[in-house]
């Protein structure tokens, strides 16, 4: 099995220490078969001798071997596959456009499959129930956390967004058992995501994760975990696909918390889309 193959898959029972290392190596991908082992385990937190062990549960004999095969690897992608894998350079738009929406297609339908009803009415009563909703992410998943804040906020709840490790480390140290903290990670490995969830529930901050349907840190810490259907490869990273999964596990929460405060949550939407269309005048 190739090493990309086995970064998503791997095929032995990986620790929490080899979770966070394949992250690290999936987000330097193009570069850390240049980096030492020193290197390595200062930037990813993981022990030198961690990281030899890794290479050989891997199958290799050490992590020169691992980095070498990785690199052969990587330059052996003649069209390295940054976008959606069954698309081809020399294709017409139409045809890539046909592509796109129906991969598109596929991962909702995939997502919708693996749904659970009773999470998502957890999720919702926890929301709706919450003093304050903080929702969180970085990179990509911050652009569904601000996404999130937004359509809530439009419904008159109390939310907040934070895609700073900073802001978002402060603001889980004032948290309490009044607030809800919905954390968004693709991975569900992301080292300050986990900070924050881990300071926020010290305080007694309940948990809901959105993020891709498999055994991950942040799913093993949350309240309620909601998980999609994904399929990107590691150099597709950052595709429109995980996004819209994200956002559509989102809006089937937002339609349950509208659908359960109907009157209340039809108001405040009616005043903030005239206060917006007054400030447009």
């Amino acid at each position: 099995m190739s090493i990309l193959k086995q970064l998503e898959e791997p095929n032995f029972k990986a620790t929490k220490s080899d979770k966070v290392l394949i992250e690290y190596i999936k987000e330097n991908i193009e570069d850390v078969f240049y980096k030492s082992i020193s290197q390595i385990a200062k930037e990813s937190g993981i022990g030198e001798a961690t990281i030899t062990r890794f290479s050989k549960k891997m199958g290799y004999s050490g992590l020169q071997d691992f980095k070498v095969t990785l690199a052969r690897e990587i330059s052996g992608l003649k069209n390295r596959k940054i976008i959606n894998r069954s698309i081809e350079n020399d294709e017409g738009v139409m045809e890539s456009a046909r592509k796109l929406f129906n991969s598109n297609i596929r991962i909702l339908e995939n997502t919708f499959n693996i749904i659970d009803g009773n999470d998502i009415e957890k999720a919702t009563d926890m929301i709706i129930n919450a003093k304050k909703v903080f929702f969180i992410g970085i990179g990509y998943s911050g652009m569904t956390a601000e996404d999130s804040n937004y359509k809530f906020s439009r419904i008159g709840f109390n939310c907040m967004s934070l895609d700073s490790s900073h802001n978002m480390i402060m603001m889980a140290s004032l948290m309490d058992e009044d607030d809800v903290i919905v954390a968004i990670s693709h991975s569900g490995e992301t080292d300050e995501i986990i900070k924050t969830v881990n300071i926020a529930k010290a305080n007694g901050a309940s948990v809901i994760s959105v993020t891709e349907d498999k055994s991950s840190r942040l799913r093993d810490i949350s309240d309620v975990n909601l998980g999609y259907f994904s399929g990107e490869s590691i150099l597709e990273t950052g595709s429109i696909s995980s996004k819209l999964a994200q956002f559509f596990i989102i809006d089937l929460v937002y339609t349950q918390v509208v659908k359960e405060k109907s009157a209340e949550v039809v108001e405040r939407k009616i005043k903030t889309t005239d206060a917006i269309k007054l400030y447009n005048e």
